[in-house]
């Protein structure tokens, strides 16, 4: 359960977030806490002894929740060092057998998978093995509001926030509206602006992450399939945040009841992947490679632990019930709106960004982890072990802060502030 032992951050997790605002060259915001290690399930514990209700699940990285007994057991069985090899170079039986597994889940035909270390990667060899087949290509297209990486090439694809891509160099690409006027749109473009070879992909995520954690309109991924089908321009699902079953199905464009020709995963993989089929991948010996991928040995055996759970444990169907679960109580607060999403990848909408950034501020005061997306939107992601007990919980608590911070002159103090983007001056 959720127990508070000072005001957040605490005094020892404090003194760690300011040293690090100061010397990570990467620092953008930060969530108040400094994790201790602890925790169980749904809940983890900071360094001051602070106990969370994690709605974040690390990104949607975390999907068996803290400290999962069969994930323990994992980590706890290597006693030897290395556990990383140059995977792609010098083999470990691991690489393979997980490969066998996720093409396991994969749908028939996308029988091969390259590994590597992280989304961004996974995409941009995505985007590489579909320009290597088509040597005509002249741009990509993906979506408004996507978001695929902050390495060039996947950054090129993303358009989500400027921030993210001020000053950098990128990809010549073309964008389509998340909408059902895509499949009219990419008609266009292939009528007036190009020939089909000349298009290198067209990419997608089915829900939207970072962009606002929104399905996509059935009719948009139906036409956007029969037309790359029709034209043979490769079609690149991207699950990194969606994919693993956190929408109730091990992929987000099964729920479409479509198959891409590639598709990039994960986060709560453990690994990244981009999987598709044999014929995709270039026959030439290091045309695409990667020191680390598929040589970390306990990351490698933590995915296979993962997808082992999620099958024998029945979480697919878990992950819908829980995620309906908490989507009928998140329809239940008022002064929150656009409740939407699939599986436990759930989503609603504030009034303005201001307003959003009090939400969350407010319920991490209470106990409970929650992340931002889109302009004004908050996202909901659970880990796959979240009981009703633990939804109950921080429907409560949400359903406090929304009542709370529409209050008539509500400002947000204290040492929190520092790190949550809050836009009053603080002490």
């Amino acid at each position: 359960m959720i127990r508070l032992k000072t005001t957040i951050p605490g005094p020892k997790s404090l003194k760690i977030l300011d040293d690090l605002k100061q010397k990570n060259g990467g620092w953008s915001i930060s969530y108040p806490l400094v994790f201790s290690g602890k925790g169980a399930g749904s809940y983890c514990e900071d360094i001051d002894g602070n106990i969370f209700l994690d709605f974040a699940s690390q990104i949607a990285s975390n999907p068996l929740g803290y400290n999962h007994p069969e994930m323990v057991r994992v980590v706890k069985s290597f006693g030897s060092f290395p556990v990383k090899y140059a995977g792609q170079d010098f083999t470990v039986a691991e690489h393979l057998e997980l490969i066998e597994k996720l093409t396991g889940i994969s749908p028939k035909g996308l029988d091969t998978a390259f590994l590597v270390n992280s989304g961004a990667e996974a995409v941009e060899n995505a985007i590489k093995i579909c320009m290597r087949k088509r040597p005509g290509t002249k741009f990509g297209i993906s979506m408004k509001g996507a978001f695929h990486g902050r390495t060039l090439g996947a950054l090129s694809l993303t358009n989500s926030n400027k921030a993210h891509k001020k000053g950098y160099m990128r990809l010549p690409m073309m964008r389509l509206d998340y909408d059902e006027s895509a499949g009219a749109q990419l008609e266009a473009i292939l009528e007036r602006e190009a020939a089909p070879e000349e298009i290198g992909f067209v990419i997608l995520e089915h829900v939207q992450g970072e962009g606002g954690y929104y399905p996509a309109p059935k009719k948009m991924v139906a036409d956007l399939r029969k037309i790359t089908k029709q034209y043979g321009i490769p079609y690149i699902s991207d699950e990194i945040q969606a994919g693993m079953g956190r929408t109730g199905r091990w992929w987000a464009f099964e729920n479409y009841g479509i198959s891409p020709d590639v598709f990039s995963a994960a986060k709560a993989l453990q690994v990244a992947a981009v999987v598709s089929r044999k014929s995709m991948f270039p026959g030439e010996p290091g045309a695409i490679s990667s020191t680390w991928g598929g040589g970390h040995v306990l990351d490698l055996s933590l995915s296979m632990k993962t997808i082992e759970v999620i099958k024998k444990d029945k979480l697919l169907s878990k992950n819908k019930k829980m995620g309906s679960y908490l989507l009928k109580g998140l329809n239940d607060i008022k002064y929150i709106s656009g409740q939407r999403g699939l599986g436990l990848m759930l989503a609603f909408d504030l009034k303005d960004k201001t307003t959003r950034d009090h939400f969350i501020i407010e319920c991490i005061k209470n106990g409970l982890i929650l992340l931002g997306c889109g302009s004004s939107s908050v996202r909901v992601v659970p880990p796959y072990v979240v009981t009703e007990e633990d939804a109950d919980k921080g429907l409560e608590i949400m359903e406090a802060a929304a009542k709370r911070i529409s209050s008539k002159g509500f400002v947000h103090t204290g040492k929190i502030c520092r790190f949550m983007g809050c836009t009053r001056t603080v002490t």
